[in-house]
């Protein structure tokens, strides 16, 4: 008698409870043997460049947002999994989705956790109804076919895949196992009847999605909706897409009608209210291909204890304390005394270093009371020498700052010979070299 673990495939001779491989628990299952029949099929090799490409239709969905994540719509044939925590938005999304691609393809909506009734009174909250959504309450996966094969649907949406039963397996309803062969058998099957398929799943403690990872790899885009800071505002993020770009990202707000989609990131992530205001400053940041407007703030008080401390919600601690390092190190001014609370407005979590030069702008502003202009922008990266450096995708954040109507930017110096190629006309560009020249600006210009 053999063990096999389902999640890693390490074998045993007796059943253990924890996986010494992986550290999994419970995935030791029994290997049967199994007899293994070998078909062999006329089978014919394909010069690369005798292959014929055709250029799949994309439909899409009614929800700019999700077409920005998706790559500009759904592929006929194609399966997108979607993960996030319970209460998120999920089914709302899904049945939203649902109810817009309904008005011109027939959509089947199987429900396998909530009720009739419970998607009636949801429904109703949204101001969903259509006569071309239909709605499945079963969880068995035979009796899905059999309702498929009946109602020919283009689109099958299933909430969720975890709940799902089939009687081709001994395993219980969400077990790896299972769950890893009724996805497989519905990504099967809609690849060749050619249907599109969303599957909502759960995702476990550690915020991935809850299986072997051969779940993210038996579908074409995986998705992961998010939630920040903010308990209303939703984030919407791709890490796979076959058919598109991957860590494209859509902004969502959480309402009482449903998931509100937010097509300008100024409407959340700016405050109307802090024009002129000390110890903020304005930067962009890109996510995918979008650029989005950020609002950094900066508090610079006396400790109440005998040493500074340094506080950051939204950047790297560890960055924050190399930029206050170099604040210290080519200006006169002190924070080693100081207490320093770094924040990027709702709660919104920034890894890349194009927002340095804001963070360096609004805490010189806290420090030394200066006050920023609403309508200045700072963007580019600080070297441990001071000296500020050009930044990715820079065209793409101008573009955007010019349609939002922002008339001053500060950039670094070694941009200056490409800026002249951008056809902006509206935007004044503040060129500085180093900490220096922002603190001399700072003072004199704002």
């Amino acid at each position: 008698m053999l063990y096999i673990c389902t999640n890693c495939q390490q074998t045993s001779p007796t059943k253990l409870g924890k996986c010494y491989n992986c550290q999994e628990w419970n995935t030791f299952e029994e290997k049967k043997d199994e007899k293994v029949v070998k078909i062999f099929k006329n089978t014919k090799l394909h010069k690369l460049s005798d292959i014929k490409h055709d250029n799949q239709k994309r439909i899409k969905t009614g929800i700019k947002e999700l077409d920005r994540v998706l790559g500009d719509g759904l592929i006929m044939g194609s399966s997108i999994l979607m993960g996030g925590e319970p209460g998120i938005g999920k089914s709302t999304l899904a049945l939203q989705l649902s109810q817009k691609l309904s008005i011109n393809h027939s959509v089947m909506y199987i429900s396998a956790e909530e009720s009739l009734s419970q998607i009636k009174s949801r429904s109703e909250r949204l101001q969903i109804s259509s006569n071309n959504l239909f709605i499945l309450d079963d969880k068995e996966l035979n009796q899905i076919f059999v309702h498929t094969e009946e109602l020919k649907p283009e689109i099958i949406v299933v909430d969720s895949i975890h709940t799902l039963d089939s009687e081709n397996t001994d395993t219980i309803p969400g077990s790896i196992s299972q769950v890893r062969s009724i996805t497989h058998s519905l990504t099967d099957y809609c690849k060749k009847k050619g249907l599109i398929l969303i599957l909502i799943c759960h995702i476990t403690k550690d915020g991935v999605i809850a299986g072997p990872k051969t779940l993210e790899h038996l579908v074409d885009t995986v998705l992961y909706f998010d939630h920040i800071d903010s308990d209303d505002l939703r984030l919407l993020r791709t890490t796979k897409n076959r058919y598109g770009p991957t860590n494209e990202i859509g902004i969502f707000k959480m309402e009482s009608k449903g998931l509100l989609e937010i097509n300008d990131s100024e409407e959340i992530f700016i405050s109307k209210e802090n024009d002129n205001s000390f110890g903020t400053s304005i930067t962009t940041t890109i996510e995918g291909s979008r650029s989005i407007l950020v609002e950094v703030q900066s508090l610079v008080s006396q400790p109440l204890q005998s040493y500074g401390k340094r506080f950051s919600n939204g950047i790297e601690i560890n960055r924050l304390m190399m930029l206050v390092a170099i604040i210290e190190k080519f200006t006169r001014n002190k924070l080693s005394d100081k207490d320093v609370f770094i924040n990027i407005s709702q709660g919104l979590k920034i890894k890349e270093t194009a927002i340095d030069m804001a963070i360096l702008a609004s805490l010189i502003s806290s420090l030394k009371n200066i006050q920023i202009s609403s309508d200045i922008v700072f963007l580019g990266e600080v070297g441990l020498n001071g000296e500020f450096k050009n930044i990715s995708k820079m065209e793409k954040r101008i573009s955007e700052l010019n349609r939002l109507g922002f008339k001053n930017c500060a950039l670094p110096s070694k941009f200056q010979n490409d800026s002249k190629n951008l056809p902006l006309k509206d935007i004044k560009f503040i060129f500085l070299k180093n900490i220096f020249e922002l603190e001399t600006f700072l003072g004199d210009k704002i």
